[in-house]
């Protein structure tokens, strides 16, 4: 295999005769680090930096740096002076940029990656006319597992055995850092005076030399909502009072027309207009169009809110338990697409514990007592487009083994209620605007189901019932539909009897000047559906039953603390009567010592944004954000690790 020969080289080094054995201060004109140099085969030079209390008793970061002709393919260092079980850091040119390699060889053949040594590149790497230079901080270069498991350590008091090897053949794709490369055309090894590189300037080197993070301009923070997306900037303590909230679709129109976002707003005539969504059962499955989306919103030359991506940090929600490969497309697109200079990826409801909680809830409390964030316990339940969910949250971090789903949202209340009208007004099936508009302005929970379902009982065949004829008791409405002529949204008006008796001969002689629907128990039908999914044959359990079994994940210590702080935020949580009845259910199941208090934002719409904004803020992001460079250092699973663990990440 490859390398073989590299191998067979190293572990000749102990009679090798080519290797200089001595090495000599040289301060470094570019970093002003003072190493211990050793220049080698070929004019490669290897220097080091120690800490001062560099000893072989534990594990010490060092500084490491690399000099050699750019005619060589590869040059590397081995850690422990061996080919396997040890460190190797190998080192190439790709045009004016310096690639870095962090290996380790288990047996005589090409190396594989060795994700326990880390480096942070320092300034002073990079290439000229004649040379490549390669200066980095290395963690994990100075120890490691031998053959049996047991930690080796670099004695930073005394002198060491390095070796190196070298290659004229370029790597087979200089610019990544995982690039097969050939056999070595050159090995040696050389005594390095360890003492000799101890100074008690290295952190002082290591602090001026870290390439610092970019000064970030701003904070855009999207709730990237399956309806809407929430877009709002956040500079310092300034933030937009109110995000603007863009339609998350793109839509055709019967002319073929087309709208993009907030370009909707053009639109006039929404009869059997085409939607087509980025989102899907709350996860972004088509970034081709969400891209669009975001372009037309904050990059293009026109754009509502325009935004440089190179001086913008990204906060961006995220639903929970989402799938990694998902996660990893949407870090790809943040990064390598838009190219974001920092970013955060969060669960939705986690950025709700970043309000004053205490404040949404109405608690009597001193007018100058300051909301500590995040909140300590929280119950958050986000009745969004897409689905429901019930997330515990502890100090801000969501208590993932009891995070509950309910597939159930206002997309498929839209659709049971267009099932509805089909059946038994006009086919809606081909207009889910119109529709959805309805439900949200007629629609509404029902405190008393059965009551007001006798109430809008027609009767039996042939029978119409007194209640039924007189409008219910007040739950019978008119929607008058949109024409897209004088109206361009439908109205909800109080049914009378007169009138429906007046349309309904006008619209036998073809006279109606206006299309009317009288809603009756559709009204708190459709909406019983998050309270009782069983109703239309769905095995899942309703929004108070999902807040029992989500407590039953926990122990009984933390229920009374999330029983008196449930927040319910989303758009169907605008229904009327939507709170009133899941805290009448909740107070049904729950012990009778508990205190249940649930309470929706005055925008519950935007309070998830809002709560991003307040995290924007908040010294906790700049622990939890993501830069380009360590994107583009770490990789995607890195990131992936970082996010997932929160603010307990030890990289």
């Amino acid at each position: 295999m490859k390398l073989s020969t590299f191998a067979t080289g190293i572990l000749g080094l102990a009679v090798s005769v080519s290797a200089q054995t001595d090495t000599a201060p040289f301060e470094d004109a570019d970093t002003g680090i003072v190493f211990q140099s050793s220049t080698i085969a070929e004019g490669i030079t290897y220097r080091l930096a120690l800490p001062a209390n560099a000893s072989g008793d534990s594990a010490y970061d060092v500084i490491l740096q690399v000099v050699a002709p750019i005619e060589l393919g590869w040059v590397g260092w081995a850690w422990g002076g061996m080919m396997t079980y040890n460190p190797l850091t190998v080192v190439w040119a790709d045009g004016e940029n310096v690639v870095y390699s962090s290996r380790q060889a288990l047996g005589y053949y090409l190396p594989a990656a060795y994700e326990d040594a880390t480096y942070t590149v320092l300034k002073g790497t990079g290439v000229n006319e004649t040379h490549f230079k390669f200066t980095a901080l290395c963690t994990g270069c100075a120890s490691w597992a031998d053959f049996d498991g047991n930690p080796t350590y670099l004695n930073g008091a005394g002198d060491t055995n390095f070796a190196y090897a070298f290659s004229e053949t370029p790597v087979e794709e200089p610019a990544n850092s995982d690039s097969s490369f050939s056999i070595h055309d050159n090995v040696g090894h050389w005594i390095h005076d360890l003492a000799g590189a101890r100074s008690d300037k290295f952190s002082e080197w290591v602090g001026n030399l870290s390439p610092q993070p970019p000064q970030l301009s701003r904070t855009l923070v999207l709730d990237n909502g399956a309806y809407t997306i929430k877009a709002g900037f956040v500079a310092g303590e300034d933030a937009d009072e109110k995000p603007r909230v863009i339609p998350n679709c793109i839509v055709r129109d019967r002319d073929r027309k087309t709208y993009v976002g907030s370009g909707l707003g053009a639109c006039k005539d929404f009869s059997e207009a085409a939607f087509r969504r980025p989102v899907e059962k709350g996860f972004v499955v088509n970034w081709e169009a969400e891209k669009e989306i975001w372009e037309r919103e904050f990059f293009d030359d026109k754009a509502p809110q325009p935004c440089d991506p190179s001086e913008t940090r990204l906060l961006l929600t995220e639903p929970s338990n989402s799938l990694p490969i998902l996660q990893t497309n949407c870090d790809q697109v943040v990064f390598e697409e838009f190219g974001f200079a920092s970013y955060y990826r969060g669960i939705g409801p986690s950025f709700n514990a970043y309000h004053d909680i205490q404040a949404i809830l109405r608690t009597p409390r001193d007018p100058q007592t300051v909301a500590q964030l995040p909140v300590e316990i929280l119950l958050l339940i986000d009745t969004g487009y897409s689905h429901t969910t019930v997330t515990p949250l502890l100090h801000g971090r969501p208590l993932h083994s009891a995070v509950r789903r309910l597939d159930i949202g206002g997309k498929f209340l839209t659709n049971y209620l267009t099932r509805l009208l089909s059946l038994r007004h006009y086919d809606m099936r081909n207009e889910p605007h119109i529709v959805n508009e309805m439900k949200e302005a007629a629609c509404y929970v029902s405190l008393d189901f059965a009551r007001d379902l006798e109430l809008t009982w027609k009767g039996t065949r042939g029978e119409r019932r007194e209640p039924y004829l007189a409008g219910s008791g007040g739950i019978a409405k008119d929607y008058v539909l949109p024409d897209f002529h004088t109206r361009s949204r439908g109205v909800v008006r109080d049914f009378s009897p007169a009138a429906a008796s007046r349309a309904r001969k006008h619209l036998a002689v073809g006279e109606a000047s206006e299309d009317v629907l009288t809603l009756r128990n559709e009204r708190f039908s459709v909406p019983e559906l998050l309270f009782r999914p069983s109703d239309i044959g769905m095995r899942q359990l309703g929004v108070a039953d999902l807040v029992m079994e989500s407590l039953a994940a926990l122990p009984v210590g933390l229920w009374p603390g999330l029983l008196a702080n449930v927040v319910v935020v989303g758009g169907c949580s605008l229904f009327d009567g939507f709170v009133e009845r899941l805290q009448k259910e909740i107070v049904k199941l729950v012990p009778d010592e508990c205190i249940v208090r649930v309470a929706r934002p005055e925008d519950p719409i935007a309070c998830t944004w809002a709560g991003g904004a307040n995290l924007a803020r908040h010294e906790h992001i700049d622990a939890l954000a993501v830069t380009k460079q360590e994107y583009e250092e770490y990789g995607a699973t890195w990131v992936a690790r970082k996010f997932t663990t929160g603010l307990s990440f030890d990289p």
